[in-house]
């Protein structure tokens, strides 16, 4: 289970310190929110694509001004942040149309063939006649976890990285595969909303229940590597660029925290709120965002 949670949560860090110590629900920096990969799990000759969901950091008029892809098929590990195992075996992706969307949160794509790579390197690695570096298979797994490496850098000089591992089956990816969270619908303050919809004003002293409807048909079983059949756990965390959550995630499929009136300055006239949600197994889906005006 914690190689699986791992495996769907973002690696993320940032080159500057902050010493305000925000909640990790305040956008106040480059984020990346999450990283939409289709499919999940893939087989021989089969491609995967990768969207970032990924902000600016607020106001000043910061703008995001590189991003780039990088893969590697064996790493070192979730405590090293899935370091490359084999440098060599690296390669930076490049995408004809991997351009920004023109919305604000998403970011340029990239789609690659993983199996294909992983084969190469191996190939690389094997060709000199050397003994293989440690933790390297002299052949692939019936599984192995690739890993996609997102870097993103701001006007303002802040960089984040977020990884996504993705499945690959040299056999055969699984039947049926693994499918990302459906999010049914979006309440704020017993409002429904859609992306991009304002929903009732935050007044002073008071909160807004946010409530995530997940369809609880998404969250899909699965065998594990020790044999075990489980159900994924659908889990949702919320961001916000103003207020303040009482809790910054919620287990699915019927998620709900409160927006509090709390940490607004006085240049905020609105929050902006994202919802990722996540089985904890690589899907993600990010619904938002959501405004809400800021009573005064």
């Amino acid at each position: 289970m914690r190689a699986a949670l791992l495996s769907s949560l973002l690696l993320v860090a940032a080159t500057a310190c902050r010493n305000d110590f925000k909640p990790r629900s305040v956008l106040a920096d480059l984020r990346v929110l999450a990283i939409e990969a289709t499919p999940l799990e893939v087989g021989p000759g089969e491609a995967v694509t990768l969207v970032p969901r990924r902000l600016a950091p607020p106001g000043a008029g910061a703008t995001i001004t590189q991003e780039r892809w990088f893969f590697c098929p064996f790493s070192v590990g979730a405590s090293v942040g899935y370091a490359c195992a084999v440098p060599e075996c690296e390669v930076e992706l490049t995408d004809p149309a991997g351009t920004p969307s023109g919305d604000r949160d998403v970011g340029v794509a990239v789609t690659a063939d993983p199996g294909a790579r992983a084969q190469e390197c191996l190939a690389l690695l094997t060709a000199g006649g050397e003994s293989l570096p440690a933790g390297v298979p002299s052949s692939l797994p019936q599984k192995i976890e690739l890993v996609f490496r997102y870097a993103a850098r701001a006007s303002d000089g802040e960089s984040r990285e977020a990884v996504q591992l993705v499945p690959f089956y040299p056999g055969g990816a699984p039947s049926p595969r693994n499918r990302p969270p459906a999010i049914e619908l979006v309440d704020i303050g017993g409002r429904r909303v859609a992306d991009g919809d304002t929903g009732p004003a935050l007044a002073p002293g008071a909160q807004l229940e946010v409530r995530v409807q997940l369809d609880p048909e998404s969250a899909d079983t699965y065998v594990d590597d020790a044999g075990r059949t489980l159900e994924e756990s659908l889990v949702v965390s919320f961001f916000t660029t103003a207020g303040r959550f009482d809790f910054d995630r919620a287990n699915g499929p019927d998620a709900r925290v409160a927006l509090k009136y709390e940490g607004i300055a006085p240049a905020d006239v609105e929050a902006e709120i994202w919802a990722v949600a996540t089985d904890l197994r690589g899907g993600q889906t990010v619904a938002g965002p959501f405004r809400v005006p800021i009573g005064r």
